[in-house]
Parts: C-alpha cells; sequence; structure tokens
C-alpha cells in the first residue's frame, strides 16, 4: 500500500496539467505515492500528453465528461494509499507539501480531511476554507442583528480573518482544490455524491465526515499554488452557466442535509439577493 494517492481530473487543462504533474514530481518526497489523472473526454491531447511524458502515471481515459465527482470516484476505486488526495489540474507545488500533510494527520487520529492553505498566482492568498452553509432562518437573524447593531457591511458571508491564514486550527470544510482524506474516513463515509456534477462535492464530503465524528483541519503552514483557471475557466455566457451549477449545487446541499423548505427558503434568499443587485 502506499502512503498517498493523488488524483486528478482533467478536461481541456493540457499545459497546467502538465506543469502541475512535473511540480509533484519534483517536490514530493519522504513518502510512497501514486499519481491518478482522469481525463474527462478532453479534446486538447491532455491524455496523450500524460501517456507520453508521464508514463508513470496511471491514466484513465472517459469517452465523455462524467463531472468531477463521477472522475474522482473512479480514480477513489483503485486508489491504494493510506490517504487519499484530490488535487485540481490548475494546481502546483513549490514546496513538498504532501508529506507534512500525512505527518499531521499520522500525529491527529481525530483527523479525517485536511486541506492547505490556497495561493494565487501572485501569491496573494485565496479563499481555502469555509463555515458549512447556514440554514435560512439562522442567515436571517444574523442579518436582522447586524441592522439592530448598526455596523457590518449587510453580507451574509464574512471573509476569512486574515491573522490566521498561516496557522494550523480546525474548520467546517476546506476547498476540494486540495482536500487529502484518511482511508478510514473515505470508507466510513463513502464516495463523492455524484448527484453533484461539479461544486459543493467538497462541502458535502466534510459535511458527512463531521457527521460521523471526524474533524477537518485546516493548514496554513503549508501552501499550493491554485491558478483558478483549469477545467471551469470560460466565456462569460459559459461563466454564467456555471455561476448557476454553483447555485444549484448549494440547494442540492440544502436540500440532502437540510430538507425541502430549507432549500425553498434557500433559494428564496438569493432571488431577493438577485432583485436586490439590479
Amino acid at each position: 500500500m502506499n502512503d498517498l494517492s493523488i488524483i486528478i481530473v482533467n478536461w481541456n487543462t493540457r499545459q497546467l496539467l502538465h506543469e502541475c504533474l512535473i511540480s509533484i514530481y519534483r517536490q514530493t518526497t519522504g513518502l510512497s505515492y501514486e499519481v491518478i489523472v482522469v481525463d474527462n473526454h478532453s479534446s486538447d491531447g491532455s491524455p496523450d500528453m500524460v501517456g507520453q511524458d508521464f508514463p508513470q502515471v496511471h491514466l484513465i481515459r472517459n469517452t465523455e465528461n462524467t463531472g468531477f465527482s463521477h472522475a474522482n470516484n473512479q480514480a477513489l476505486r483503485y486508489a491504494s494509499g493510506r490517504y487519499l488526495l484530490l488535487l485540481n489540474s490548475d494546481t502546483a507545488i513549490t514546496e513538498n507539501s504532501f508529506q507534512p500533510m500525512a505527518d499531521f494527520m499520522d500525529a491527529h487520529p481525530s483527523v479525517g480531511i485536511a486541506g492547505t492553505r490556497l495561493l494565487n498566482p501572485d501569491g496573494s492568498h485565496q479563499y481555502s476554507y469555509d463555515a458549512f452553509p447556514r440554514k435560512p432562518l439562522t442567515m436571517m437573524w444574523e442579518k436582522f442583528i447586524q441592522i439592530l447593531s448598526l455596523h457590518g457591511d449587510g453580507e451574509l458571508n464574512q471573509s476569512t480573518p486574515q491573522k490566521k491564514v498561516y496557522e494550523n486550527f480546525f474548520v467546517d470544510y476546506v476547498i476540494g482544490a486540495v482536500l487529502l482524506i484518511r482511508r478510514e474516513t473515505f470508507e466510513q463515509i463513502g464516495m463523492l455524491d455524484e448527484k453533484f456534477f461539479m461544486y459543493a462535492e467538497d462541502i458535502d464530503w466534510c459535511y458527512r465526515a463531521a457527521q460521523a465524528g471526524w474533524q477537518t483541519a485546516y493548514l496554513g503552514t503549508l501552501s499550493v499554488y491554485h491558478y483558478n483557471q483549469g477545467s471551469s475557466k470560460k466565456s462569460p455566457e459559459q461563466s454564467s452557466r456555471l455561476q448557476g451549477m454553483r447555485t444549484e449545487s448549494l440547494i442540492k446541499f440544502y436540500r440532502k442535509h437540510y430538507g425541502w423548505l430549507n432549500a425553498l427558503l434557500f433559494r428564496l434568499i438569493l432571488c431577493l439577493q438577485a432583485l436586490k443587485g439590479q
């Protein structure tokens, strides 16, 4: 059994994937690992590039775009590692981050999932973790308190405190661009939910882990560059469609974990926010 299985889902990100794989093999030391790439029917020559330049990679070629969750599940069924790492194709490592991640998990057996600090190309900090989505009545109450207190910007989602970005601490969920899960946790909570074609599957996985008694850790002492311009970077029209997919995935999360009434109320809040912004 390997210490680590690194899983990358790719769709038409040939150059980014090439740079990602180079960075993995240059930087990762101190543990045994395998790399699994699932190509979701790319048309840019990605699978041929992997086969030619990285013959050590286990490559799975899909004949259609099966979605992010399904493709990851294909690799998870094959993976042999004690730890399983979901890694976006538009990431790059400039330090040996994965071995310290595994060391942290070894030292903290109650932690089932961990993620690193994500960096933009210019080195600035990127959104890397968050709290679970709140139930609509909680959101409305917080908004009411903000109005009464006569301070705050009125936003429902507050930004991550900058003072904590370099620290390690427990969070509700980490962003799926770099998400490490313990095999025991994975075997207990199961595969990614394929009802989430793309987006919110990381929130759902961490929520299920929390429900099963596992902690999720944000490791601010470790960093990975996330270019945020991979398989989902599209034209303005397509970006709008992807934003719609994000919204629908969140509504699915609400319906799955909080019930249909909360999902309906959440959709209503989004509609009111959209009207306010017009």
